[in-house]
């Protein structure tokens, strides 16, 4: 039988599966080229820098919410990256008015007057500012001219009603808070100075119902339970003042303003006690709070203990005061402690501004030579 030949059997080409490999080698590498390398999930994502805008929007957050120091500090963030916004320096102006930080908030607000000079909040902010400072005069002078830039500007009426109301203009005031309450009835910066106007004609429920109204527009903010406080410490009414001032330092206890009038009313309670607690945090949340510290030396003489009384009496003419009654505490706390030759130009300084001072005639007599 014949049987055929097998095939014959053909050597592997080894260099062509080789070649094969490196092919695909290199398909698979400039493949990887093409995307996200593997470790790029693994590594950490850049924080993009905050832009001035979302530092505005943190402000106005805070704001809202009655954290006015956050709010104060992301302003002066968002002004780093922009510092030519005007808007935002007039709202920076408008909380340092809270603070009672007022040249802080003239200059703020005059920044933003340089930018728009014809800008009636900037006007309205530095009117607040001096108004609130004691400046009057100024004050009206610039509440006049924030009107007349913008007829439409709720907040520059109701400036000028507070400012009217200071002045003791009443008449004029009623007719500015009108406009204001016309032009946005639930503005509550407008509400609380109806509130304001109505607390100096002793209408003291119908401006309890104006700050309650502006408190509910704006229920972040502490200064309507503050001028609430005020309200009833009109009325004679000690429990509800103090409980108002609770309230205030509650939405904000940083406030020195609200602190400050938690204090007097506490005094005025005979809580001497409590009242030097209050006013120590005051100074202590504003170390420049002219009249928390005259009260707290007030609190301290109240309880005889002059020694304690003098320093901050003393801080408080530092600071600015310029009432009869500090002076008048101050010189008979330092007779009292035997210090009559630093006693003498502090009594007769106190009987320039109060010559009918007993009191002050007395000590002067006793240490005079």
């Amino acid at each position: 039988m014949y049987l055929p030949k097998p095939p014959p059997v053909r050597k592997r080409q080894r260099w062509r599966t080789a070649l094969l490999y490196v092919v695909a080698i290199m398909a698979l590498l400039y493949a990887a080229s093409r995307q996200v390398p593997w470790f790029a999930d693994r590594s950490p994502t850049p924080t993009p820098t905050p832009s001035a805008d979302y530092y505005l929007r943190v402000a106005e957050q805070a704001r809202r919410a009655g954290d006015l120091d956050s709010a104060l500090a992301a302003y002066d963030q968002a002004l780093t990256l922009h510092p030519s916004d005007p808007d935002s320096l007039v709202a920076q102006a408008q909380i340092l008015v809270l603070r009672e930080k007022f040249a802080q908030a003239i200059d703020a607000a005059q920044k933003a007057l340089a930018l728009r000079p014809n800008s009636s909040t900037a006007l309205a902010a530095i009117a607040q500012a001096l108004d609130w400072e004691g400046d009057l005069d100024e004050a009206l002078s610039y509440a006049r001219r924030a009107v007349g830039e913008d007829g439409t500007d709720v907040y520059a009426y109701a400036v000028l009603t507070e400012v009217l109301t200071d002045s003791g203009d009443l008449n004029e005031a009623w007719l500015a808070s009108e406009e204001a309450l016309a032009l946005d009835e639930n503005d509550p910066m407008a509400q609380r100075n109806r509130g304001y106007l109505l607390q100096r004609l002793g209408r003291y429920n119908d401006a309890i119902a104006a700050y309650e109204k502006a408190a509910g527009l704006d229920s972040g903010l502490f200064l309507y339970y503050v001028n609430l406080g005020y309200t009833y410490l009109g009325m004679q009414d000690l429990d509800s003042a103090i409980e108002e001032f609770e309230r205030a330092i509650a939405k904000d206890p940083n406030s020195a303003m609200a602190l400050h009038a938690l204090g007097r009313a506490l005094l005025a309670a005979g809580r001497s006690s409590e009242a030097v607690t209050a006013l120590e945090q005051a100074v202590e949340a504003d170390p420049e709070h002219m009249r928390a510290y005259a009260e707290l030396g007030a609190a301290h003489y109240a309880r005889l203990a002059y020694e304690k009384a003098i320093p901050y009496l003393q801080r408080a003419i530092d600071l600015g005061a310029t009432g009869a009654l500090t002076y008048i505490q101050l010189g008979l706390s330092l007779a009292n402690t035997e210090q009559c030759e630093a006693a003498v130009p502090v009594l007769q300084a106190a009987l320039e501004r109060d010559p009918e001072s007993a009191a002050a005639q007395r000590a002067l007599q006793v240490c005079s030579p």
